[in-house]
């Protein structure tokens, strides 16, 4: 029988294969070059993008970054587009382009960014890359006084409920500081205790403090782990050891408080004092009038800025602070000590008194006006927005009825907080021997772009 395969057939089957072999690696080769022809005509494209979205409206400086299927040529910051608008700087390398936002965002707001230009390094066809995202709702905390406990509730501007914190009695004060609570409760004797609570596991520490003194003018800056408060001895001493002496403590330290010295390396001893936004430095106003920044961690850091009666409020950039003396308010640029007169623009009301003050990152002011009421005896007071030009009315209580105490302006500068009391004639008094508050004080939250209320709490001295 003939073999099925002759030595003459082998040749020719192994010149098929080749022959096979050479043409499907030419035909790949010509749909990776119509692949990359392609990619090339189409340009990049964006794979994905990350961003925190609840940090962008915590802290200024935070990073979107978007993921491009390619290695693209450089970006620049005239290339994106963000809407709403809001200064930014880009970085861009291999296939990462990332968008700083060089201001807190909006809360609860849609973001668009679009990336326009974006060509792979060979300079192919340029592609417009987008990207949209929600910012988050921050954490607001405040303090609620009832029976038979005060509560530090958490709560969002949103539609849901608040939850309790923390829960004791006779709570006097606390600030929120990077992961825990440091709260100031009054004995029945009216001295102060200081714990620090985890808002983790809600684990109680326990503060170690001179005997018989009571704590006042608590602060802290937002997300740091450093806060603030005043000494006081009790009892009628003629010289007490302590008389609002300002003291400081670090979580990241020893849990001990320190005393802040000033320029003659002594304690310093303040009428009123506030952290600076970012939490390096403070400002503090002595008994003799006279206004410091000081560095608390750095010895011998204070820096004179004049001499003031009063502190107002700092702006949430850091760069004016509101101060007065006999003549009514000032504002002073923090950088070259420049100083302005205050007086507040035309306003439909009349003419009405200036009170606290605090400027937005655009130059705008948030303003506490008193105007006389019709009748010449009564004040209605009021939260107004002034441009320069015109003042115009955020907030008024209802029939003006109320008495707004205080107000604060959201780390972002979206909205503003007002403390007010619903009816003047039917308020009662807490009872607290230090930092007293009317039971029916609420705080309502206001949209400063739009003048809406957005939410509404019982409850006081709140902490964004």
């Amino acid at each position: 029988m003939r073999p099925i395969f002759t030595e003459d057939a082998r040749p020719r089957s192994a010149a098929r294969f080749t022959r096979t072999l050479t043409a499907l690696i030419v035909v790949l080769a010509v749909l990776c070059g119509l692949f990359v022809g392609l990619g090339y005509l189409q340009g990049p494209k964006l794979s994905k993008g990350t961003v925190d979205t609840d940090a962008v409206v915590g802290q200024s400086g935070q990073q979107l970054r978007l993921f491009v299927n390619q290695v693209v040529a450089p970006v620049n910051a005239k290339q994106v587009t963000i809407t709403p608008n809001v200064a930014h700087k880009v970085t861009s390398q291999g296939g990462l382009i990332a968008v700083q936002f060089d201001a807190r965002l909006k809360y609860r707001t849609d973001y668009h960014v679009r990336v326009s230009g974006v060509t792979s390094v060979d300079r192919g066809t340029p592609s417009t890359l987008e990207y949209s995202f929600t910012t988050g709702s921050p954490n607001i905390y405040y303090l609620d006084r009832g029976s038979p406990n005060d509560r530090i509730m958490r709560a969002r501007l949103d539609a849901s409920p608040p939850t309790v914190v923390y829960s004791t009695r006779r709570i006097q004060d606390f600030a929120l500081l990077e992961g825990a609570l440091a709260v100031v409760t009054l004995s029945e004797h009216n001295e102060s205790s200081l714990d620090l609570v985890s808002l983790s596991d809600g684990a109680v520490e326990h503060v170690a403090l001179p005997n018989h003194v009571v704590i006042q003018k608590v602060d802290a800056a937002a997300g740091s782990s450093t806060f603030g408060f005043t000494l006081t001895s009790t009892g009628d001493s003629i010289r007490p050891p302590y008389s609002s002496t300002l003291f400081t403590l670090d979580l990241s330290g020893s849990h001990t408080i320190k005393p802040v010295v000033g320029l003659n390396g002594k304690p310093l001893l303040v009428l009123d004092w506030e952290y600076m936004p970012d939490g390096s430095s403070l400002l503090a106003l002595t008994h003799d009038r006279s206004l410091f920044m000081v560095d608390p961690k750095t010895p011998g850091s204070v820096l004179p800025l004049g001499q003031f009666n009063e502190l107002g409020s700092i702006s949430r950039d850091g760069k004016i602070a509101t101060v007065s003396d006999a003549f009514g308010l000032i504002s002073l640029k923090l950088d070259n000590l420049r100083q302005e007169r205050l007086v507040p623009s035309p306003f439909d009301e009349g003419e009405p008194y200036l009170g606290l003050t605090e400027y937005l990152p655009g130059g705008e002011r948030v303003e506490k006006l008193l105007s006389i009421e019709p009748d010449g005896i009564r004040f209605a007071s009021t939260v107004a927005l002034d441009n320069g030009k015109k003042s115009q009315v955020l907030y008024r209580t209802p029939n003006d009825d109320g008495s707004i105490q205080n107000f604060s302006v959201s780390p972002n500068g979206q909205y503003v907080a007002v403390e007010v009391i619903p009816n003047v004639t039917t308020s009662m008094s807490d009872g607290y021997y230090y930092d007293s508050h009317s039971t029916s004080t609420t705080t309502v939250f206001v949209d400063i772009d739009s003048g809406n209320v957005v939410k509404s709490v019982e409850g006081f001295d709140l902490s964004w």
